[in-house]
């Protein structure tokens, strides 16, 4: 069975600069949401991976993460992962689903989530035209 990979446009652009401010080290720390690849669980603390190359780590879940103003830009592939759409290269759905995000990083589209990640990308594509 062959596998398709499915190459997406690249919206790098934020229409706008959305801002988040996260307590980090018991500072307020405004950084955009532009800035962020991916989110990933680890225990009940969240690590974010940006794109200059740094994580941080805070004490709150990711299923917090995902219920907030992250939601619209950012989909939930996995139970431990949350990615932003926006560094989305390529994804492959069929056999062995994962997502290739724009520095390169692949991690995998678990199957009960498979779906809605499809649906996801149909959505997200709408919003941007």
């Amino acid at each position: 069975m062959q596998s398709t990979l499915m190459n997406m446009p690249l919206f790098g652009q934020y229409k706008k600069k959305a801002q988040a401010q996260l307590a980090i080290d018991r500072k307020k720390t405004s950084f955009e949401l532009s800035e962020i690849l991916y989110l990933e669980a680890v225990s009940n603390y969240t690590l974010f991976h940006f794109a200059n190359g740094k994580t941080v780590l805070l004490s709150k879940t990711l299923k917090e993460f995902a219920e907030t103003c992250l939601a619209n830009d950012f989909v939930r592939i996995h139970k431990s992962y949350l990615v932003n759409m926006h560094f989305v290269m390529s994804y492959q759905t069929k056999v062995d689903p994962f997502v290739t995000l724009m520095n390169g990083t692949r991690i995998e589209i678990s199957r009960r989530r498979r779906q809605d990640f499809e649906l996801e990308v149909a959505e997200f594509i709408r919003r941007q035209i």
